[in-house]
């Protein structure tokens, strides 16, 4: 019956695709999916633009906008046969890690240009403490691909004190576009400082039109790819004075690092108000005074940024960095003197404090002092230093610039992918639609096959499905029965007193206690109840540990509601049965007074670990009654990584790494409610 089914569905297929063959193109979306169906290339390229996004997900996010006030440099006018450079002197030489340039975005006529500016063909030379040239980069063999908003990172060499670093354009002959040279920043890092700060610009020529372009906005840390975060973020937007009425009105807030240290470096991040978005530097005064100190009375101040007498632009979403002296000191203060207006009055915010010593945030968690704080649901004082804004949490300067070259990277490879198979549907989709009515029939011919065989692969699931299920009732529910069953016979004799009966009907609730909630639990995890994929396994996994480890203190880890990508049916069992023997186990055995159970999503699929401190044994003794050999026999099945630990006192851990299978599947943000 199923194949002449699926022939049926076949035929009907070619007959609907010939007689309504015109109104198929009126309808792609199931021209492409057969398209899709019929292609094994479309659906690696499919399956390859999935993991891209994945990986996406957890990377920076460049802003894409030109939240400050400044903009970068950009040579002036070029006269013909001349060279195009531009050089920063360092405040000192150093033995760098790399060089970075941050491509200009600008202003077009009708939308943003990314890479505005950016040589098609340059070098880049450093030269060290005696003037000799040091080459980091020859790109003027052939045209440099415009880096859109994205870093181009060139590493320095080891060993070589860097004073100063020259680019140099590479003039062609045949060059329409106008002569210019635009960077939106230059930085030197050495370890997770830009040693560039402080130091002095160049330039073959330079449009001096402030504050949007000048030669010294290549230092000033601005650029169109907002603050060094990447996913997940924090709850608060930063800390927040109450407001005031005068904008001259004096106001302080100061870290207390809770030891004496010698910093390199303050950096403060400005505050953001997602909801409002032409407030990205929000609160941040315009008037305003860095100084570290010894003591909290203030009178030993030692100030490293004055910018009490011209008034700051709007520093939008990038860091302000202000590098130190070098005495210990244990308070960073940060005093407004004039105030940028809020939301309607005048306000003092800032989004996070870091204080760099030896190349680490020694700022993270340091007690706030200030005389007033809005404490709610957007603002706090412990925001200044979680290391967390809302649009991401902090990275190292190396972190997120890897980070964001590795995004343009993919973008690059899945804009290519997104062509090549577009290129593939519109073949596919001509195939479809212009095909005679041989061509036709041979699709319904074709979809008729793989009906069949989807079909046939169906049934084969659901003999194995039905031979798994019922190796889990005999094994669980049967076995269970066979007790009650047994003890229900010595009942029968009538050979025990009154109390062996009451022990022996307590016996029996128990077990069928056990079964009840065991196949309660079953039905729940394969979806039985409320529609499938979408059924609350995970709700079940943690009910299921705090019922078989009753009086163990349990810490439990699970996911709230649904995973992005859902396991099939089969693979949820097999972690349900794993999860489960392992602690049935603990409870039987373990005697622990701990136990630990976590279940995450990892980008190649589900991780779980079970640890408790009991007894544990010693593995290189045999085993028995610790279901070792069940263990990793399940792990086979979910072609999962097994790794199992246990010491004598210590206690034992289990850990499976379960990787996704092509049967799982992304679930819809809408439908996690």
């Amino acid at each position: 019956m199923v194949g002449k089914s699926a022939w049926q569905k076949g035929a009907a297929l070619g007959v609907w695709l010939f007689a309504a063959l015109p109104g198929v193109a009126e309808e792609p979306d199931w021209v492409e999916r057969l398209t899709i169906l019929l292609s094994p290339e479309l659906r690696e390229i499919g399956s390859e633009i999935e993991e891209i996004d994945s990986e996406l997900e957890v990377l920076p996010v460049p802003l894409n906008i030109n939240s400050g006030m400044t903009r970068g440099f950009q040579t002036g006018l070029v006269k013909e046969g001349e060279d195009m450079w531009v050089e920063i002197e360092l405040p000192e030489t150093v033995e760098a890690d790399r060089v970075v340039l941050f491509p200009m975005l600008a202003k077009g006529r009708e939308e943003s240009v990314s890479g505005h500016g950016f040589p098609r063909r340059f070098k880049l030379e450093a030269m060290d403490a005696e003037g000799a040239v040091v080459l980091l980069a020859d790109e003027s063999g052939g045209d440099f691909p415009n880096p859109g908003l994205y870093p181009v990172v060139v590493k320095c060499p080891p060993g070589i004190r860097i004073g100063r670093i020259r680019l140099t354009v590479i003039s062609q002959p045949d060059d329409e576009e106008p002569k210019l040279l635009a960077l939106a920043e230059m930085m030197v890092l050495k370890g997770n400082q830009n040693v560039a700060l402080g130091g002095a610009v160049t330039a073959s020529s330079s449009r001096e039109l402030k504050p949007t372009w000048a030669r010294n906005n290549l230092l000033d840390m601005v650029t169109p790819l907002g603050l060094p975060v990447e996913p997940p973020g924090g709850q608060l937007l930063g800390w927040c004075s109450e407001d005031a009425d005068n904008p001259d009105t004096v106001k302080t807030v100061t870290l207390d690092l809770g030891r004496e240290v010698r910093l390199d470096e303050v950096r403060i991040a400005p505050a953001w108000q997602h909801e409002m978005p032409g407030q990205f530097g929000y609160g941040f005064p315009s008037k305003f005074a860095v100084s570290t100190a010894k003591t909290l009375d203030g009178k030993n101040d030692f100030i490293i940024h004055d910018q009490r007498q011209e008034a700051l632009l709007s520093p939008g979403q990038n860091l302000q960095c202000y590098p130190t002296g070098s005495e210990e000191v244990r308070y960073i203060r940060v005093q407004a003197t004039h105030l940028r207006m809020g939301s309607g009055n005048p306000l003092f915010a800032l989004g996070e404090i870091q204080a760099y010593s030896g190349g680490k945030n020694v700022a993270v968690g340091a007690k706030v002092i200030c005389e007033e704080s809005l404490e709610n649901e957007k603002w706090g004082r412990a925001a200044l230093t979680d290391g967390l804004m809302r649009s991401g949490h902090f990275l190292e300067l190396p972190e997120w610039i890897d980070g964001l070259v590795r995004r343009g990277q993919l973008e690059v490879r899945r804009a290519g992918l997104k062509g090549k198979r577009a290129t593939l549907l519109a073949l596919g989709e001509r195939i479809l639609l212009g095909g005679s009515v041989g061509v036709t029939c041979g699709v319904g011919l074709l979809a008729g096959i793989m009906l069949l065989r989807v079909n046939r692969q169906r049934r084969t699931d659901r003999e194995r499905h039905r031979e798994r299920l019922a190796r889990d009732l005999h094994d669980e529910i049967g076995s269970n029965l066979g007790s009650i069953a047994l003890i229900s016979a010595f009942a029968v004799e009538g050979k025990y007193d009154q109390g062996q009966m009451r022990e022996d009907l307590v016996e029996i609730e128990r077990v069928a206690r056990e079964s009840a909630d065991s196949m309660r639990d079953m039905v729940e995890v394969l979806g039985g109840g409320r529609g499938g994929a979408t059924s609350d396994w995970l709700g079940v996994m943690e009910k299921l540990a705090e019922r078989l480890l009753r009086g163990v203190e349990l810490d439990c880890r699970l996911p709230d509601g649904t995973l992005k990508v859902e396991p099939d049916l089969e693979t949820r069992r097999e972690i349900y049965l794993f999860c489960k023997e392992v602690l049935h186990n603990i409870a039987k055995h373990a005697g622990a007074r701990k136990v630990r159970f976590y279940l995450k999503a990892i980008p190649e699929g589900l991780w779980v670990e079970i640890a408790d401190d009991g007894c544990g044994f010693d593995q290189k003794m045999r085993s028995t009654g610790h279901g070792l050999g069940n263990l990793k026999e399940r792990a086979a099945g979910l072609r999962a990584n097994f790794d199992f630990s246990s010491s004598p006192g210590v206690g034992t851990v289990v850990r499976l790494e379960i990787p996704r299978a092509r049967r799982w599947r992304k679930v819809n943000p809408s439908k996690r409610q």
